[in-house]
């Protein structure tokens, strides 16, 4: 990033759980607007954690799930998060154990087939991105 690396306040994982066959893993938090309800298990690092570290903490804390990164797909800055300026990691990780919460901290995660997403929180700017970019990376390979 050059420069830009001190242009932001924070690192932020967000994570694209793949499943076994095939689905992706949105969570559901509380108050989501029903015609977006979904999210990305995502949160900023703790200080000093590595973003992949983050990534596979954020996956167990809120979904239930154990999970191994098996890829970071994308890194961006955010601009106006509720917590500043975000280096956004955007990562790919499978399911290796665990089961998914029925009432986790943030609601209830849920596994999706691509065809069957529901959309985004709106107010989750960087979720949508790394979503969005995901998916445009599954066509082209």
């Amino acid at each position: 990033m050059g420069n830009d690396e001190t242009r932001f306040d924070y690192h932020g994982a967000l994570v694209v759980v793949e499943t076994v066959d095939d689905k992706i893993v949105l969570i559901h938090p509380l108050g989501g607007p029903e015609r977006a309800p979904a999210s990305l298990p995502s949160d900023p690092c703790q200080p000093g954690e590595e973003p992949p570290d983050a990534a596979v903490r954020i996956v167990r804390e809120k979904t239930g799930l154990e999970v191994r990164i098996t890829r970071e797909f994308m890194t961006f800055i955010q601009d106006g998060t509720p917590t500043g300026t975000m280096c956004a990691h955007g990562f790919v990780a499978s399911v290796t154990g665990g089961d998914l919460f029925d009432d986790g901290p943030e609601g209830a995660a849920r596994a999706y087939s691509i065809d069957d997403l529901p959309e985004i929180v709106p107010i989750r700017v960087a979720n949508q991105r790394t979503l969005q970019e995901y998916l445009r990376q599954r066509k082209v390979f």
